[in-house]
């Protein structure tokens, strides 16, 4: 796949190898055909948020922890900030599954590299470059490399990165040498506890939301140790998903069909994902999806105002809202039996997800 456009005054050209796509490490064979990534439990269980919380040290999740941010480096900002959206998350998966396949806390960050797993999950095309990707980009980096956690439980806290190598320019400037990044030592003896996530299933999912995404990693983080039948009340379930999520804003009727999280509250959250196919409301669920375009256009205003409180509202709205993104991720990919009833759901191993989970784990090259 290869691309040019314009960043600035520089006019820009990307080849990307299917050498170096969504990941350098090869799977066992799955039904989709993609290729392993890997996702950090903790980030499964807590949920990135979805639009940007600001500049703040701690972002709280009842009942679950706290996203903690770093020191910011620039004049006028304290804290660097916490990653969120489809980039934030797929940054997170890129750091993951490049340290495993060097099978080493210490990483240099290629730029190629990073272009080529964004492009494989759909962050980085001709429709997300333009209006201030790049900025975007390297301001997500800084929150990644930068951010930590903070568990309701004792001896739950961690962080991603111990250490890097300061640059005056840009952590992506191809004009200087590639900066080295070293995982933090508690977080990579976690790496045999990481999430195998099928690529092909994360880019499809990430042109729905970031709640499907997250059900799909959450699910598969409680699949990979599933012995017997775990119950959550719709109560947990909506304070995990539910306060993450945002609702697309309406768009004219001549815009270009979105994803239900390429457009929100934050000008940058616009370029976490491509557009894709359309979504259109129905009481079933928030979206249908399609791969082409549909007649019904993209979000209305009745439509976001209909997302917003099935979300916001009581466990009953947000249980039709949660089986509808169920039954669109058990559509593409094989995930826990789930049994709803009025009191919250039930997850199972199912006969078809015995073993696949640990059998997904990447084999090296």
């Amino acid at each position: 796949m290869s691309f040019s456009f314009r960043h600035g005054d520089v006019a820009v050209h990307i080849t990307v190898d299917a050498a170096d796509g969504p990941s350098a490490c090869r799977p066992a064979a799955g039904p989709s055909g993609g290729e392993t990534i890997l996702y950090p439990p903790a980030h499964a269980d807590l949920v990135l948020p979805v639009t940007d919380p600001g500049d703040v040290e701690l972002h709280y999740r009842a009942g679950l922890g706290s996203w903690r941010s770093g020191p910011g480096e620039g004049e006028f900002s304290r804290w660097a900030g916490i990653p969120y959206g489809l980039l934030g998350r797929h940054l997170v998966m890129f750091l993951c599954t490049e340290a495993f396949r060097c099978r080493t806390r210490t990483i240099t960050l290629h730029p190629h590299r990073v272009y080529a797993f964004l492009a494989g999950l759909g962050s980085l095309s001709e429709q997300t470059v333009r209006g201030g990707w790049f900025t975007e980009l390297e301001g997500q980096l800084q929150r990644t490399l930068r951010h930590g956690w903070i568990g309701e439980h004792p001896g739950t806290a961690g962080t991603l990165i111990a250490s890097r190598n300061h640059r005056s320019h840009g952590l992506l400037d191809s004009t200087s040498r590639p900066p080295a990044i070293t995982l933090d030592a508690e977080f990579a003896k976690s790496a045999l506890r990481w999430i195998p996530l099928d690529s092909e299933i994360v880019r499809i999912l990430s042109r729905h939301s970031c709640t499907a995404l997250d059900i799909y990693a959450w699910l598969t983080s409680i699949g990979t140790s599933l012995d017997d039948a775990r119950h959550f009340t719709w109560e947990s379930i909506q304070a995990r998903f539910a306060t993450t999520s945002a609702a697309p804003s309406p768009g004219p009727a001549t815009s270009s069909p979105a994803s239900p999280t390429s457009r929100s509250a934050s000008p940058a959250a616009s370029h976490a994902a491509p557009t894709a196919g359309s979504f259109t409301a129905s009481s079933a669920g928030p979206f249908t999806a399609s791969h082409t375009a549909s007649p019904a256009g993209p979000f209305t205003a009745s439509d976001a105002a209909s997302f917003t409180a099935s979300f916001a509202g009581g466990p009953a709205a947000f249980r039709l809202t949660f089986e509808a993104y169920l039954e669109e991720i058990r559509k593409i990919t094989t995930i826990p039996s789930v049994t709803a009833d009025a009191s919250g759901i039930e997850v199972r191993p199912s006969t078809g997800c015995v073993g696949a989970f640990h059998s997904a784990w990447p084999h090296p090259r």
